[in-house]
């Protein structure tokens, strides 16, 4: 798998963000597109960094249950 840089993930994640919360069906999606992105900000502030996004977002699920 290849590195993607965080600011790419970011507004990747926006952009799909963006459209789901105009449809209640996918509301908790976005909710936790949303949740991702701040979890990507807060973990790696200097967005060009590349980082696995399946690995990265696999470390996110397990931050993320904890607290749901």
């Amino acid at each position: 798998m290849d590195k993607v840089r965080v600011s790419l993930v970011i507004q990747s994640m926006l952009n799909d963000a963006m459209i789901e919360v105009y449809h209640s069906q996918v509301m908790n999606e976005a909710q936790e597109r949303l949740r991702f992105v701040k979890f990507l900000i807060h973990h790696y502030p200097d967005t060009d960094k590349e980082i696995l996004v399946d690995f990265v977002y696999e470390q996110f699920k397990k931050f993320d249950n904890k607290y749901a």
